[in-house]
């Protein structure tokens, strides 16, 4: 399967007013590892700092965003959108670093 960045490099999958992003796992093969959804059991750093990414260029279109994540995806849907609140953090803050007057209210999560 294409990573998220290429798909977005071909084509623009934004077609309204706001988007949806939603990260599933493989059910298979995390159930094959756990029964207990409590732990991270996948790292999902890199896809989600590549996730981050793709999110803020969205963002910076005045697209409304909304996301969520299953147990399938790391193990534990929780822990997961948790790593990519830090990861959207780090990012926003590096954009207002380089920006000379960082727009205000564009964020996803509260700082």
């Amino acid at each position: 399967m294409p990573r998220p960045a290429q798909r977005f490099e071909k084509l623009d999958p934004i077609t309204a007013d706001f988007t949806y992003v939603r990260w599933l796992g493989d059910r298979k093969g995390i159930e094959e590892r756990t029964k207990v959804w409590n732990e991270v059991i996948v790292d999902r750093s890199h896809e989600m700092s590549e996730w981050a990414e793709i999110i803020g260029k969205v963002r910076k279109r005045k697209i409304q965003i909304y996301a969520c994540a299953n147990n399938h995806y790391a193990g534990y849907g929780p822990a997961a959108v948790e790593m990519f609140q830090e990861l959207w953090r780090k990012q926003v803050k590096e954009e207002a670093k380089r920006a000379e007057s960082p727009e205000k209210g564009m964020t996803l999560f509260p700082m």
